[in-house]
């Protein structure tokens, strides 16, 4: 019986480098007997080629969804399908109608999931809702929270949801960690589908790397002022990318690239201790998940202290790039010297 696999994230766990992999490599699959493809009516763009079916099925549009799904399974060959909105039909089997029309229409599913260290994946999420088309603008401290509110940071607890839609036996999870190769993720992704890797190194290099802690605070204060002065968040995103493309390298490595101080990892890390051991009993074989986080040296800086000398340099930067009688042009500072929306 064909296989379709569906891809499912988590999210910031590699899923952006697995797609292009999957986007610019799809002949390639195919005749590996793999079918990566693009439903003709999909208009979602960097979101995998499942985003819109996975929107069909939490709105419980079952007609569509199955309708749109047919056509990805019409060929009778094994088929991949992938999407991180997929990994929001954890809650209140949601995903239970996707799997029960994969096999009115003769196929057997997998779940691919991959898995990021917590204290490294909530760092992830608190850039992303920074940088993104979102109007979040609150703390990291509240992002954390709310994650451990709602379950997202129990791993255990998820994967035991998805189980119980599609069994055991048809997961996949992968945990992802620094000190693996660059292209573990693709290389366990082929091989969970069944797929021998090309020699040689895959060649995909890793896309939707975000900037430094201190650069993504920054970003956070000056997100927050702009929407005061009433701009949306669609045009606040390509202000904070060319502002987070100008910051100085000396701000792009070191201790600013942590958002959380060596206490509150461990903090973290703690509170996700007991899911974790569970994780590795019931869905690793025993196989611990991840490693333990680095030793850190040096004085650590509060965030928000880093945050200011990013800020400061920046318009010191600036203004000396250009006396203040002189037009400030398509700069970040100009655009708050100028006339604005109230």
């Amino acid at each position: 019986m064909p296989v379709v696999t569906f891809h499912i994230g988590m999210p910031k766990c590699a899923t952006t480098t697995i797609q292009s992999f999957l986007e610019t490599q799809a002949e390639w699959l195919a005749a590996q007997g793999q079918i990566y493809e693009r439903h003709p009516e999909d208009r979602t763009r960097n979101q995998g080629n499942a985003a819109q079916l996975a929107a069909f099925c939490a709105a419980r549009d079952h007609a569509r969804m199955t309708a749109h799904l047919a056509y990805f399974l019409r060929s009778g060959r094994d088929v991949v399908l992938s999407s991180e909105v997929l990994f929001d039909l954890w809650r209140d089997e949601k995903f239970v109608p996707l799997r029960d029309a994969v096999a009115r229409l003769g196929y057997d599913l997998r779940v691919m999931v991959y898995l990021k260290r917590q204290d490294l994946w909530i760092e992830s999420d608190f850039k992303q809702h920074v940088k993104g088309r979102t109007d979040w603008v609150g703390t990291f401290e509240a992002l954390l929270e709310r994650r451990f509110r709602r379950g997202t940071l129990d791993y255990h607890g998820l994967l035991t949801q998805w189980a119980a839609q599609v069994g055991r036996a048809a997961m996949i999870v992968v945990p992802l960690n620094p000190s693996q190769q660059p292209d573990y993720a693709l290389h366990r992704f082929l091989e969970g589908i069944g797929v021998t890797p090309p020699d040689g190194a895959l060649g995909v290099a890793r896309q939707n790397v975000s900037p430094p802690g201190a650069v993504i605070e920054a970003a956070r204060h000056i997100k927050a002022a702009l929407i005061a002065q009433g701009m949306g968040a669609a045009d606040i995103a390509p202000l904070l990318a060319q502002f987070m493309a100008q910051v100085p390298e000396g701000a792009q490595t070191g201790a600013d690239q942590d958002i959380l101080s060596p206490e509150a990892r461990r903090d973290v890390l703690a509170r996700c201790a007991a899911s974790n051991a569970a994780l590795a009993r019931d869905f690793l074989g025993g196989q611990i998940p991840f490693d333990a986080p680095e030793d850190t040296t040096g004085e650590w800086l509060p965030l928000s202290a880093r945050a200011v000398a990013v800020l400061s340099g920046h318009v010191a930067q600036e203004m000396r790039a250009a006396p203040p009688e002189a037009k400030t042009g398509g700069s970040l500072l100009g655009w708050f010297l100028r006339e604005r929306p109230r």
